[in-house]
């Protein structure tokens, strides 16, 4: 399904757990009054994961993707509702991975805006990144159970601008077992530079007709225009995703309004 603001994803991310009776306020921001107790299954939360290719070759991009950090956690701070559902981490990749900023509500983050959260370093292993991503998802998904009843698919934003320095075989066992574990993510990729188309359409998760897409810098794009569309792409659609959670209707929505000149929508569906 196509709106204004972008694509969107018809079927809605689903949830893990199940209502039980405990009760959990509601974050308070920007009000002088005390935190409700509400039901836990009254407050769902969205996982989203940023997962940043930060190998020497990125380096004239980290300006922009570090804005891009800063640009989502006003955007939260500005909606106490989006605080209270958006979850994000940040994790970087090269020749291995690491956890920038740990599964949060960034409205309580220190770090963005006090210094450079991302900063390059290495080659470019996608081992690396996918054997890390499903570690921490696998760590951060029962933590966020334990205190939410409801726990919307992880949902990952995956950027890179080059191709893996390890063979296909490795990394793409790495992925495989990313998107084989339970609870496997929502995963969409964004290239440019000497990205390989072939390689987004792989990591597309899940890959279902008419609904699952990469997006590619256009032939001819600068490397500053293409970061620049893919960070408003993710910023934007962080907020969106979450919006129509705090609607009672989630769904995965890319807003890529503004982007269509410099990137490219392609699919990534399934083939026999």
């Amino acid at each position: 399904m196509t709106d204004p603001g972008g694509f969107s994803y018809p079927s809605p991310p689903q949830p893990y757990g199940a209502p039980d009776s405990a009760t959990q306020p509601f974050s308070a921001h920007a009000t002088g009054f005390a935190p409700a107790q509400v039901e836990v299954d009254e407050a769902p939360v969205a996982p989203f994961y940023l997962l940043f290719d930060v190998s020497y070759s990125m380096e004239n991009e980290m300006g922009a993707l570090n804005q891009a950090l800063r640009d989502l956690k006003d955007q939260i701070l500005r909606s106490p509702i989006l605080a209270d559902i958006a979850r994000v981490s940040v994790m970087s990749f090269s020749d291995s991975a690491r956890v920038d900023i740990p599964m949060m509500d960034l409205a309580r983050d220190t770090l963005i805006g006090s210094g450079t959260i991302l900063e390059t370093r290495g080659a470019t292993s996608f081992a690396a990144a996918f054997d890390a991503l499903r570690r921490q998802i696998a760590a951060d998904v029962p933590a966020l159970k334990a205190k939410h009843s409801t726990v919307y698919r992880p949902m990952v934003f995956f950027v890179t601008d080059g191709y893996p320095t390890e063979d296909d075989a490795e990394w793409q066992r790495a992925f495989n077992d990313l998107v084989s574990a339970t609870p496997y993510p929502n995963i969409i990729p964004f290239g440019f530079g000497d990205a390989n188309a072939e390689n987004l359409a792989y990591t597309t998760h899940p890959k279902r007709r008419n609904e699952s897409f990469y997006f590619i810098a256009k032939q001819g794009m600068t490397r500053a225009d293409s970061i620049a569309a893919i960070a408003k792409i993710v910023v934007q659609s962080v907020v969106s995703s979450t919006q129509s959670a705090a609607g009672g209707s989630p769904k995965i929505t890319l807003e890529k309004a503004g982007t269509e000149d410099v990137l490219q929508q392609a699919p990534a569906w399934d083939t026999v």
